[in-house]
């Protein structure tokens, strides 16, 4: 997420859930909120944490997607234990359910469409004559095969109405007491090669006192190791087969 951003919900003591509306792709939210009273299930109200699986595959394709070219983006590692911990406990004195599933990337957009349709041979899994939350969960994890490379897991915190703050559930959370968060790694620098530039060195200088500027302040807030992408970071080039 883009550092401002982690760090006003640091600052403000803020764990951040969202509505299925505020999703990018519409294709992830198209059953979301779909009328399953036939099928004997009264749709709930969903708050939804996305994270990756793994923080290493594909870790190109997270930066450029999340990071863009102009902003400073952080990737937080979460203590599994101590963050579902926490949930139970909210969920226990805040009248939730907390459900947990890995997205399923089996589907191509026209498969997603047809879902619904008793024709589409997903029909019963998705659809059978007695719904539960469990299978309406199961619509929330769609996602199309391009997005694979995410790796992604989904909280969903339940709830027969949820009062979102324009799609946003904010959950108070003291993140240095809480020791969510085990790792912050600041998002890489392009590179920057030796090409005769006199510019070339007072840029890398920069970088690395922006860097350890930014490393300062976020470990002071959250309390955990910060570390700097080294993603793009450049070598020599190899002269000679030894």
């Amino acid at each position: 997420m883009p550092i401002d951003r982690f760090i006003q919900s640091v600052d403000n003591k803020e764990l951040v859930f969202v509505s299925p509306e505020m999703w990018y792709d519409p294709f992830e939210q198209l059953y979301y909120g779909i009328d399953c009273s036939k099928k004997g299930y009264t749709t709930e109200d969903i708050a939804c944490m996305c994270v990756s699986e793994k923080s290493s595959t594909n870790e190109d394709a997270c930066w450029r997607v999340y990071a863009g070219t102009n902003t400073k983006t952080v990737r937080i590692s979460l203590v599994q234990d101590k963050l579902l911990g926490f949930l139970d406990e909210y969920a226990l004195k805040s009248g939730y359910e907390v459900y947990i599933g890995k997205v399923n990337y089996a589907f191509e957009r026209q498969e997603i469409k047809n879902l619904y349709k008793s024709s589409s041979p997903h029909y019963a899994k998705f659809f059978p004559d007695t719904m539960n939350r469990e299978h309406y969960l199961s619509l929330m994890l769609l996602k199309r095969k391009s997005f694979q490379y995410e790796n992604e897991v989904r909280i969903f915190l339940v709830k027969d109405k949820i009062k979102f703050d324009n799609g946003l559930l904010k959950i108070h959370c003291n993140y240095a007491n809480k020791g969510l968060v085990s790792n912050v790694m600041l998002s890489p620098y392009p590179p920057i090669r030796p090409n005769g530039d006199i510019a070339t060195a007072v840029r890398d200088k920069m970088n690395k006192i922006e860097s350890e500027e930014m490393k300062k302040v976020l470990r002071a807030k959250v309390g955990c190791p910060i570390q700097q992408s080294l993603l793009y970071q450049v070598c020599e080039r190899i002269k000679r087969v030894l």
